[in-house]
């Protein structure tokens, strides 16, 4: 074996060792939060390059570059624009943080983090395997389910509110039922609001059965992402609540637990 292919694997095997050291960090968050994707280079270095990345989402963009000592907003992924931003500008101690502002469902996936040293400036993007991951976080994005207790024959409200106002059409399902309010089509259930005020799509149920008990789960589709059918719906909810409706025994004896 030749000393320059020698040389070559021991450069992939240390590579391959970095990236094996670097554990995967879960984070857990709901729509609508702000979230820190930590990330720390060794201190007292000179840092160049941060590039934060989604190997999930195959493409050339980022989620996050920073070099010529500024952010570089030309080939960064749209849904990322005007949401993120490092922790520390002056990257003090090495802290290359990412803030993410108003998560999404669509944000859940696995982040990179990488830096370029100015010592070891030999970076490309044709490259980008040669710089060893520091940071590998997995962000998962679901909303919390929220229980509600009501008693038989009450009007009961199913809190939900949407990122902002710019609604095309609203959605309450079941996952044991078919629709149960869609709007803008007419039903017998109403929205708590029809107008919709600051993204409030809550529902009111009224005169609540038995029947009624089960998950309900809230979806909204945007005006700018009009690409909804109900036969062909993947949008996932941003929220969840388990609606119990007990019977009257059962409702005191839970009460006075």
């Amino acid at each position: 074996m030749s000393v320059s292919t020698s040389a070559s694997l021991w450069t992939l095997l240390s590579l391959w060792v970095l990236v094996s050291a670097s554990e995967v960090q879960n984070i857990r968050a709901v729509p609508g939060q702000t979230v820190t994707l930590p990330c720390r280079a060794p201190r007292d270095t000179d840092i160049i390059v941060v590039e934060w990345t989604r190997p999930d989402l195959e493409t050339e963009e980022y989620v996050f570059l920073y070099r010529d000592e500024r952010p570089d907003p030309h080939k960064q992924h749209p849904s990322f624009q005007n949401r993120v931003e490092l922790v520390d500008r002056q990257m003090e101690d090495g802290d290359v943080s990412l803030i993410l502002k108003n998560v999404k469902r669509e944000d859940t996936g696995i982040y990179e983090c990488r830096v370029v040293q100015r010592e070891t400036n030999r970076r490309k993007r044709a490259t980008l395997d040669s710089e060893p991951i520091i940071s590998i976080i997995y962000l998962d994005v679901r909303p919390d389910q929220e229980n509600i207790t009501a008693d038989p024959g009450q009007t009961v409200t199913l809190p939900c509110r949407a990122p902002n106002t710019n609604i095309k059409a609203v959605e309450w399902t079941r996952p044991d039922l078919k629709t149960v309010f869609l709007q803008p089509k007419p039903a017998t259930n109403q929205s708590s609001d029809s107008q919709m005020k600051d993204g409030d799509v809550s529902l009111t149920l009224k005169n609540v059965t038995r029947e009624d008990r089960g998950r309900y789960e809230c979806r909204v589709v945007q005006r700018e992402t009009n690409r909804r059918k109900r036969s062909t719906l993947k949008t996932e909810p941003i929220s969840i609540i388990y609606l119990d409706v007990p019977l009257p025994g059962e409702l005191v004896e839970s009460r006075l637990r």
